[in-house]
C-alpha cells in the first residue's frame, strides 16, 4: 500500500520532555505521516493555544450506571453487571502531535500533570490520562488546562493523477484502513452506491473525488439523533462527524484507504470541533477531504477558505484547525476497569476523539466543557 517497505515494519519508541514525573511510552507505528514532508504544505503560521477542561459541580451519588462522556458527544451510560459504590472518575485527552500540517508541537505546560501518557494504536494517537478519583470534592470543580505551540501549514496537494501508484491489497495496513468497523460499516447497500458513483472509473484519485462530489451535492448538513452509516446515509443528512463516516466508509467500499481525522477550528473565523477525512494515494501520502466544508462552500459561498470553491477542500485544508486524533473508535488506555463493573470492554470507545472524554461511575457532573482561547493566531485566513 505504501510503497515502501519500512512503513510497515518501523516501530520507534519516544520519551517526550515537558512532563517531568509522568510515565510517558507510546508507539509511532512507522513514518507514513512524516515521509511526504514536500511543497504540499504551505504558508506556515504560528498558533499557540491554551484549552481548559473543566468538570463541573461533581457530587458523588449511588447509581447503577457506568457513564462514558465524551466532551463533543452526548454521555453514554451503561448498567453495572457487578455492583460497585465506588466512585470512579477517569479522564482521558487526545494529546496533539506533530503531523505534516502541524508540527513543532511544544507543551509549554499541562496542569496538573497527567498520570500516564501513553499509545498503543496503529494510528499513532496520544493519549493523556488523569485517575481524578481522589480529586474528588463534593461540589466542587474540576479543571485540567493545557498550553501548548504549533506551527500550522495550509494544505495543498497538486495531484498528477498518472503518478498515483497503485496498492498492495496484501498489506496489513491497506487492510486495515479498507475495513468495515463500527459505524462505518461496509454493508451491501454502501458497496453498491460507492460503486455506482465511481461508474468505470480505475484511477484511485478520480474516485475519491467522484465520491467527494456525491457527498458535497447529496448530503444535507443536520446534527444527527444517532451515528453511524446506517442512519445517516439512508437520510442523505448529518454533521461533519457524519460527513466524515460516509466519505470514509464509500472510499473504503471501493478499494481507497480512507480515515478519520478529529480537531477543532483555531482562527478568527470558527472555533468549534470538527472532522474531515484524508484518503491515501500511493506516491503522494494521505491526502485531505472536508465534505462538509465544501458543502458551506456549495450552498454559502466565502463563509469558509478556498474563494467560494467546494473543490478546494479536496486535497487542500486551510491552516485554521488543529488535529487532536485520527480514526473512529479509539480505545482508551489504560483501559477503565469495566471488569469491576462486570462489563467487557468491547464497543465503548469514543466516537470521534476530538479533545476528551470522561468515564465515571457513582457520581454526577452537572456539566463538563472544554474552551479553547487563541493566544497567538488570531487572524482572519479567509
Amino acid at each position: 500500500m505504501f510503497n515502501s517497505g519500512q512503513l510497515l515494519t518501523l516501530s520507534l519508541f519516544i520519551c517526550m520532555t515537558g512532563c517531568a514525573g509522568v510515565k510517558q511510552s507510546y508507539n509511532i507505528p512507522d513514518l507514513r505521516e512524516v515521509i511526504f514532508l514536500t511543497n504540499h504544505f504551505v504558508r506556515p503560521r504560528e498558533v499557540e493555544l491554551k484549552i481548559t477542561y473543566t468538570l463541573k459541580n461533581i457530587t458523588a451519588c449511588d447509581t447503577n450506571t457506568v457513564t462514558l462522556h465524551e466532551f463533543s458527544e452526548a454521555p453514554v451510560s451503561w448498567v453495572m453487571e457487578k455492583k460497585s459504590s465506588k466512585p470512579v472518575l477517569l479522564l482521558y485527552i487526545a494529546r496533539q502531535r506533530d503531523y505534516p500540517n502541524q508540527r513543532n508541537v511544544e507543551y509549554i505546560s499541562i496542569d496538573p500533570q497527567p498520570d500516564q501518557i501513553v499509545s498503543k494504536d496503529i494510528d499513532g494517537n496520544i493519549i493523556e490520562f488523569w485517575d481524578l478519583s481522589g480529586r474528588i470534592q463534593e461540589g466542587k470543580d474540576i479543571t485540567i488546562t493545557r498550553h501548548f505551540r504549533f506551527t500550522a501549514y495550509e494544505t495543498a496537494f497538486k495531484i498528477e493523477p498518472a503518478r498515483v501508484g497503485d496498492y498492495e491489497p496484501a498489506d496489513p495496513l491497506y487492510r486495515y484502513y479498507t475495513r468495515t468497523q463500527e459505524f462505518l460499516e461496509l454493508m451491501p447497500e454502501v458497496s453498491q452506491l460507492a460503486h455506482e458513483i465511481i461508474g468505470k472509473e480505475k484511477n484511485p484519485y478520480f474516485k475519491a473525488k467522484a465520491i467527494y462530489q456525491w457527498c458535497v451535492e447529496n448530503i444535507n448538513y443536520v446534527y444527527p439523533p444517532n451515528r453511524g452509516i446506517r442512519y445517516s446515509l439512508p437520510r442523505k443528512t448529518g454533521d461533519c462527524g457524519e460527513y466524515s463516516l460516509i466519505f470514509a466508509a464509500l472510499c473504503r467500499a471501493v478499494g481507497i484507504p480512507a480515515r478519520i481525522a478529529n480537531g477543532h477550528w483555531c482562527c478568527k473565523a470558527k472555533m468549534n470541533y470538527h472532522v474531515w477525512n484524508e484518503f491515501y494515494l500511493p506516491n503522494y501520502g494521505w491526502v485531505p477531504a472536508d465534505a462538509t466544508a465544501g458543502r458551506v462552500n456549495l450552498k454559502d459561498p466565502g463563509k469558509l477558505a478556498g474563494k467560494g470553491d467546494p473543490f478546494y477542500f479536496f486535497g487542500n485544508l486551510d491552516s485554521g484547525r488543529f488535529i487532536s486524533s485520527k480514526g473512529t473508535s479509539i480505545q482508551l488506555y489504560p483501559s477503565p476497569p469495566w471488569h469491576m463493573w462486570g462489563l467487557a470492554d468491547t464497543n465503548k470507545n469514543p466516537i470521534f476523539f476530538q479533545t476528551a472524554a470522561t468515564v465515571y461511575a457513582n457520581l454526577k457532573i452537572e456539566k463538563q466543557d472544554a474552551s479553547v482561547e487563541i493566544i497567538v493566531g488570531d487572524e482572519s485566513l479567509w
